[in-house]
C-alpha cells in the first residue's frame, strides 16, 4: 500500500473534538545507520505490518549505487543493488520500485539518443531479485530536432489497487497535436486494455495535471490547456481545464472545468466512494492571488455539476501570522477593493471521507535564486527555499466548505533543494497529523504570532507532530521529547504509513541516519 504524497486513505467520519497529544504517540527508533552520502529516497509497505522496504541511494547522480533493502521491524535482513546508471551524455537506465497489491515490482527506464522505453518485472519479496518475464509497457524511437518532446508518463492506481493505468505521451514535435496511448492493467500487471488517441491542442500547450483510475478500470485525466501567446490578450485567462475521459473505446468524452466568473488557480480530481467524481482546490478573483477555495460533485456518466461550493478566506484568516506592518498593509488593501489573498500556495493532498465528504491541503511554497557578481567578475548564486504555512479546509458530504485552517510553519534554508522542508501527513481514523522539523521553542505555541523560523540546522530541531480534529482544533506536540529524543531531521519523501495505526519515519542527522516505527494508539 503506497500511500504517496497525494493520499487515498479514506478518512472516517471525524465525528469528534478530542485533541491529540504527544502521549497519543508511541515511537521505537532502529540503529544508527552508516550515512556514507547515502539517503532513503522511498519506504514501500506490501502487506506484512511487521515489514517494510526502503530504496537506498546514493547522494551522487554519476556513478551513485542504489539498493533495495528489507527490513523486518527495523532490522536490515536483505539488500540488492540495483542496477542504476547515469551518463553524461543524457544516456540512463534507472529503476524505480513499485507495490500493487502486496506484490513488488520493479519498473526499468531506459532512454539513449535514439530511443525510451519502459518495462516491468516482478521481484520476489524473499530474496529481493528480479524474477519472472520483463514486460515492455512502451518502447519509442526519438526523432531528431531541439523542438521534440521525449514521450513522458503518469501513473494511476484504483483505490482497491485492482486497476494500474499509464497514460503514455509520445514524442514529436512541440507544435504537433499530443498522441497518447493508455494502457490499464491488473494487479499483476496483466494488461487488460490499450487504446491511442489524437488531443485537439497541441502537445506545447497542454499538461496533465493529475490522473484517476477506477476500480473498474476507466481513466479520468485531469489536463490544463494554455492559450498561445499570440492569441491571449494581456489580463486574459490564458488556460482552461478539462476532464478527459478514457476507455478502452478511446476518448469518450471531453468537459471543460469552469467556475463562473472564477479563475482556477490548482485543482485535483478524485473519485467519491460511490463511484461519482469530486474535485477541489484553489480559486482566484482577478487570477493572481488564492481568494478561495472551491469544491464540486460530479456525476460521472453526464459530468453534470450535482453541488458547487466555494469560500472566500476571510480577512483574518489571511493575515493570521503576519507582522504587524503587513497585517496593515493588507487590511488597507483589502479597504480599497485590491486583491489580498494567498500567494504561492502548492496543493498538496486532496482526502475523501468516509461520509462522501472531503480534506483539501495546501502549503506556502516559495523558491526563489539571488544573484551576486564579485569585484573580480565572478557571479554566485543563492537558492532559497521557503516552505510555510500549510492550509486544512474540511467539506461536508452536501459539498459544503465547514471551516479552513492554517497551521503555523516557516521552513527556510538554502541551496539544499529543501530535502528537509514541507511535512509528512498522517491519515489516523478521525484525525490528521502533520508531521515535520521545527524549532523546538514552537512546541505548544497557539499564537501565530509566536512561531518562530526553523533554519533547518539539527540544533534545536525537533520532530514535530500537528494533530487536528473534526472542528479543526489542533494541537502541537513534539513527536520526540528535545529531552530524551534523538538529534535528528525529517525527511518528508522518504516517510510512509504501513496501515491505520502505524508509520515509519527516515530521519537524518551529521554522523548517521535512523528509520522509526511510530504507533498512533
Amino acid at each position: 500500500m503506497k500511500a504517496n504524497i497525494k493520499i487515498a486513505l479514506v478518512l472516517l467520519s471525524l465525528s469528534f473534538s478530542a485533541q491529540a497529544q504527544v502521549s497519543d504517540f508511541e515511537v521505537e527508533w532502529g540503529e544508527k545507520i552508516a550515512v556514507k552520502k547515502m539517503v532513503v529516497a522511498d519506504i514501500l509497505y506490501a502487506g506484512n505490518q511487521t515489514e517494510f522496504y526502503a530504496v537506498n541511494q546514493s547522494l551522487r547522480v554519476f556513478k551513485g549505487q542504489t539498493f533495495l533493502e528489507k527490513y523486518n521491524g527495523l532490522q536490515k535482513t536483505v539488500s540488492k543493488e540495483i542496477g542504476n546508471e547515469y551518463e553524461r551524455g543524457g544516456d540512463f537506465s534507472a529503476y524505480r520500485i513499485s507495490e500493487l497489491k502486496g506484490n513488488l515490482y520493479a519498473l526499468k527506464s531506459i532512454g539513449t539518443k535514439e530511443s525510451v522505453s519502459l518495462s516491468v518485472q516482478g521481484i520476489d519479496q524473499k530474496t529481493l531479485e528480479f524474477s519472472g518475464t520483463e514486460d515492455m509497457i512502451y518502447n519509442f524511437k526519438l526523432s531528431k530536432g531541439r523542438k521534440n518532446t521525449l514521450g513522458e508518463y503518469t501513473k494511476a492506481v484504483s483505490f482497491d489497487e485492482n486497476r494500474v493505468a499509464y497514460i503514455i505521451e509520445h514524442p514529436g514535435d512541440v507544435e504537433s497535436k499530443a498522441i497518447y496511448t493508455v494502457k490499464v492493467f491488473d494487479h499483476n500487471y496483466e494488461l487488460l486494455w490499450k487504446t491511442k488517441y489524437t488531443q485537439s491542442y497541441e502537445r506545447g500547450l497542454s499538461s496533465i495535471e493529475s490522473v484517476n483510475v477506477s476500480d473498474d478500470g476507466k481513466v479520468y485525466m485531469l489536463t490544463k490547456v494554455r492559450k498561445d501567446r499570440k492569441e491571449s490578450e494581456r489580463g486574459e485567462r490564458n488556460y482552461e481545464y478539462f476532464i478527459n475521459v478514457v476507455s478502452e473505446n478511446g476518448l469518450e468524452t471531453k468537459e471543460k472545468l469552469q467556475l463562473k466568473d472564477n479563475f482556477i488557480l490548482d485543482l485535483e480530481l478524485n473519485i467519491a466512494n460511490n463511484g461519482g467524481l469530486m474535485c477541489g482546490g484553489f480559486y482566484s478573483k482577478e487570477g493572481y492571488r488564492s481568494d478561495g477555495v472551491f469544491f464540486m460533485q460530479l456525476d460521472s456518466k453526464d459530468f453534470s455539476v450535482k453541488s458547487e461550493s466555494l469560500k472566500e478566506f476571510e480577512l483574518d484568516f489571511i493575515t493570521d501570522g503576519m507582522t504587524k506592518v503587513s497585517k496593515a498593509i493588507t487590511k488597507n488593501r483589502s479597504k480599497k477593493g485590491k486583491e489580498v489573498g494567498l500567494t504561492n500556495v502548492e496543493f498538496r493532498n486532496f482526502i475523501v471521507k468516509e461520509d462522501g465528504g472531503a480534506i483539501l491541503v495546501g502549503e506556502y511554497v516559495n523558491i526563489y535564486t539571488t544573484y551576486t557578481t564579485n569585484g573580480d567578475g565572478t557571479t554566485s548564486s543563492t537558492t532559497y527555499y521557503n516552505y510555510d504555512d500549510i492550509y486544512v479546509i474540511s467539506i461536508n458530504d452536501d459539498g459544503g466548505i465547514e471551516w479552513a485552517k492554517k497551521i503555523r510553519k516557516k521552513q527556510q534554508s538554502t541551496n539544499d533543494n529543501g530535502r528537509f522542508s514541507s511535512f509528512f501527513l498522517v491519515v489516523n481514523h478521525n484525525k490528521l497529523h502533520f508531521i515535520f522539523n521545527d524549532n523546538k521553542e514552537n512546541e505548544g505555541v497557539q499564537n501565530a504570532q509566536d512561531i518562530l523560523k526553523y533554519n533547518l540546522r539539527i540544533k534545536g530541531s525537533v520532530l514535530m507532530a500537528v494533530s487536528i480534529d473534526s472542528e479543526g482544533k489542533y494541537s502541537r506536540e513534539a513527536l520526540v521529547v528535545p529531552e530524551k529524543g534523538e538529534k535528528m531531521r525529517l525527511r518528508p519523501k522518504s516517510c510512509e504509513q504501513i496501515s491505520d495505526d502505524e508509520f515509519i519515519l527516515f530521519s537524518v542527522s551529521k554522523k548517521y541516519n535512523k528509520f522509526a516505527r511510530v504507533k498512533v494508539k
